[in-house]
């Protein structure tokens, strides 16, 4: 599995047996967050470098999902 969000980790010695977030998804992830606490606060940029904690959670979940730990 692996698509424009996630991949394996790769650097010039080493490739990652488990899917991560790309960069890409890292940054599109951050991005939804923040326009939803702005959408549902009415106040734009409310979300801006607030939202740590929930991407964090958020990557967990779908390290999880990706790569089927139980």
């Amino acid at each position: 599995m692996g698509n424009k969000y996630v991949g394996h980790f790769v650097d010039e010695d080493y490739v990652d047996d488990q899917l991560t977030l790309t960069s890409e998804g890292f940054l599109e992830l951050t991005e939804d967050l923040e326009a939803i606490v702005d959408k549902f606060t009415g106040v734009d940029d409310a979300g801006f470098m607030k939202c740590t904690q929930i991407r964090e959670d958020l990557i967990d979940l779908i390290h999880e999902i990706i790569n089927e730990e139980k």
